[in-house]
């Protein structure tokens, strides 16, 4: 063998020895579970497409870990991903730290989701609600309401207080926010 092809075969054998152990072995594809879409109306930036993928719905456990580190934004952003926020145009997107849904008394569904940074803090304009009261946090809450045809409204914690219940680990908004998401829609199941 000469030296230059010698030289090859050993540069690609230690090359291939390097990098393969940067392949997460084994490492699980997650299904999105759900997928719901909004459009932000009323607010800074308006007609803002959101795409929002569900990959797991918090169980009691997890939301009570959620609500224990809503104070400690390095803690929240620790814990495990269920989800994802996604604005449309953007190549970054909010990680879902909590998915929880509830039934309302008028048989919508309310789902609640909380992110590990405050919407809008990747972009130069801040996210904002004009006349708003709302305290700025570190994470940030959707809420969505949707019947049983899949549509619906919701608002975010930039235009209403953040309800938090530790007893029961749930996180809600206070009514009377508006609603600052528009055309709300539960998008058909990858699984068909």
């Amino acid at each position: 063998m000469a030296p230059f092809e010698r030289f090859a075969v050993i540069t690609v054998t230690a090359l291939t020895l390097c990098v393969a152990p940067l392949a997460p072995a084994g490492a699980a594809v997650r299904t999105v579970l759900e997928t719901f879409t909004a459009t932000t109306t009323g607010m800074t930036p308006a007609a803002l497409a959101l795409r929002i993928q569900v990959l797991e719905w918090s169980d009691d456990s997890a939301r009570a870990d959620v609500v224990a580190a809503l104070e400690d934004a390095a803690a929240l952003g620790k814990l495990p991903t269920v989800g994802y926020l996604w604005p449309d145009g953007s190549p970054v997107g909010y990680t879902l730290k909590y998915a929880h849904r509830t039934k309302t008394a008028d048989g919508r569904d309310r789902l609640t989701f909380v992110t590990d940074r405050t919407v809008g803090s990747y972009d130069y304009e801040k996210w904002r609600v004009a006349g708003t009261t709302a305290k700025p946090l570190p994470y940030s809450v959707v809420e969505l309401y949707v019947d049983a045809a899949g549509n619906g409204t919701g608002t975010l914690s930039l235009a209403a207080e953040v309800a938090i219940d530790s007893a029961t680990s749930t996180i809600t908004l206070a009514t009377g926010g508006g609603h600052v998401l528009a055309s709300v829609a539960r998008q058909p199941s990858p699984q068909g």
